[in-house]
């Protein structure tokens, strides 16, 4: 992993000024910036960096963009600054996962499950309609709009770094590989996912799926088990319907 590039409130990144950080990751920052009176989410990723996450986030928004999905932020911007790489976006408000944990059992209502829900799997469906899989569904990579914006009942989806598409450039279907590494987050990973199986359009679906139980029961029954993979594995292949 190579040094992230830190930015300090008020330094200007060509025409954005930084207003103060949003979160840090393993591969580079969020920022809040300002141009004018307007506000936007900007974030890096060092040029040092050997698998380049940011660049698959700005081709699939772009993608997205061309086609207006409803459900993905606005590309602003691309550039480079001092020793990173990064991507002005539309600043959105607070992910699903933060907003679950500040309600009474951790959960939605049933109604807002139902809404929320429909939302995120139409983005998964913009998303496969430009040709790539998500590959790491979970209520932290979704979030509502701004409140300012009247947007607070829209969900967006985060994060394509891990995306991979399952077409070539023919548009034909990509022939799957024998073996595939392991991506994604271990509690709302597919089966497919765990066995190092190729993964398609399908297990974006499943992972949804364990995302809707979370939201609308409070928690998964693997919960207790952590990132342990195996074990989390074998608990959903001998899952039953009541255990939910």
């Amino acid at each position: 992993m190579a040094d992230i590039v830190r930015l300090q409130s008020g330094e200007k990144v060509d025409q954005w000024t930084v207003v103060e950080k949003l979160g840090e990751g393993g591969f580079g920052s969020v920022y809040k910036v300002s141009r004018g009176n307007e506000v936007y989410a900007l974030k890096t990723e060092s040029l040092k960096e050997k698998v380049k996450l940011l660049k698959m986030e700005v081709y699939v928004l772009k993608l997205a963009n061309e086609r207006k999905s409803k459900h993905f932020c606005t590309c602003e911007d691309t550039g480079i600054y001092k020793k990173c790489f990064y991507l002005v976006m539309t600043l959105l408000g607070h992910c699903l996962q933060d907003i679950r944990k500040e309600l009474p059992g951790q959960k939605f209502s049933m109604g807002c499950a139902l809404s929320v829900g429909i939302q995120c799997l139409e983005a998964i469906e913009e998303l496969h309609a430009i040709g790539f899989l998500h590959r790491d569904i979970k209520p932290s990579n979704y979030a509502t709009g701004r409140e300012k914006l009247g947007e607070l009942r829209r969900i967006y989806i985060l994060d394509f770094g891990m995306c991979r598409s399952y077409l070539d450039e023919n548009g034909r279907f990509r022939p799957p590989r024998k073996v595939a590494r392991f991506r994604g987050t271990v509690r709302y990973a597919s089966l497919s996912c765990h066995i190092r199986r190729e993964t398609c359009r399908k297990d974006d679906i499943e992972s949804w799926l364990y995302q809707q139980i979370e939201v609308t029961r409070g928690a998964l029954p693997w919960r207790s088990l952590g990132d342990k993979r195996d074990e989390v594995a074998m608990f959903k292949v001998n899952i039953y319907i009541e255990d939910f």
